[in-house]
């Protein structure tokens, strides 16, 4: 008996539809950064990230998928999207354990111009994980062939465990 009901639960789990956690006008998905330094880097303790979400705008990879803001304003309204290549791509379809109903690949670019990957997971219970990914970068600017100059660029990296937030003002994407 034990093993059928664990079976069920599994399969329930699978089937969860996705589009249960796409955002309605006045929500956002919404929380603080985990706060263990080991896992965090380039934002402070405290950090809050907020995000719109539409499953919908991920079928294809078309589109704006949703708009992102924290709390530091690295991120300011800054959209999320999905490579359209991607969307047909096995990647695509990537898992790692932890009760995760679906992972989506996004790209955004932050208030400092240079893009950086989100990795949003959708959880068995409800709720969202954001990882926010970027590595440190020197940018030669156009035209500096010896790059003499480079702009340099923090890494970026956090984790942030997201609940439906129903008085939520999302900024306009950018």
């Amino acid at each position: 008996m034990k093993c059928l009901l664990l079976v069920a639960a599994v399969l329930c789990a699978s089937c969860m539809d996705v589009g249960s956690f796409t955002t309605h006008p006045g929500e956002c998905y919404r929380g603080q950064i985990v706060s263990a330094s080991f896992v965090r880097t380039g934002f402070e303790e405290g950090t809050v990230l907020s995000l719109t979400f539409d499953t919908s705008a991920l079928a294809d990879g078309r589109g704006v998928a949703g708009v992102m803001w924290t709390s530091d304003g690295r991120f300011t309204a800054s959209s999320l999207r999905q490579m359209e290549e991607l969307a047909h791509d096995s990647l695509s379809q990537f898992q790692f354990p932890g009760g995760r109903v679906r992972n989506y690949l996004l790209n955004v670019v932050p208030a400092d111009g240079v893009p950086a990957i989100v990795v949003i997971s959708l959880m068995e219970n409800g709720l969202v994980e954001g990882r926010i990914l970027r590595p440190a970068m020197q940018i030669c600017a156009p035209g500096d062939d010896d790059c003499a100059s480079p702009e340099s660029y923090d890494a970026m990296f956090g984790v942030f465990r997201l609940d439906i937030d129903g008085t939520c003002v999302a900024p306009p994407a950018q």
